[in-house]
């Protein structure tokens, strides 16, 4: 018997498509956890939702469409919402980025690091 692989992780269906307004963030729980997710194109991203650098909600603050940035709207740092990465100081710690699948009209989301 040969080495099992890891089960994929599991998705979590957050929203149907029409549910998610042109670049607009919107919020949804995952597994307890506060996920913002925006519609930019033909794309759908998902960040946490709370600042790693002065915990406030990210979906408050404006997005950016044209550089994929969630800017915070306490100091105006940003995040990119394809990878979590701190863009912007004073932010400087990535938030949490989910990989997002759309299936039919369902978005589905995992957590990039359960990969």
């Amino acid at each position: 018997m040969g080495p099992q692989s890891a089960a994929p992780p599991t998705r979590s269906r957050v929203a149907n498509l029409d549910e998610l307004k042109p670049d607009i963030p919107k919020v949804f729980e995952v597994e307890g956890e506060e996920v913002m997710v925006v519609r930019s194109g033909e794309r759908v991203y998902a960040i946490a939702n709370l600042c790693s650098h002065a915990e406030a909600y990210l979906d408050m603050g404006i997005f950016h469409a044209d550089s994929l940035e969630i800017e915070c709207p306490l100091h105006v740092g940003r995040f990119d919402v394809r990878t979590g990465a701190a863009t912007v100081a004073p932010c400087v710690v990535p938030v949490r980025a989910y990989d997002v699948v759309v299936d039919g009209s369902e978005v589905l989301l995992a957590p990039m690091d359960a990969y």
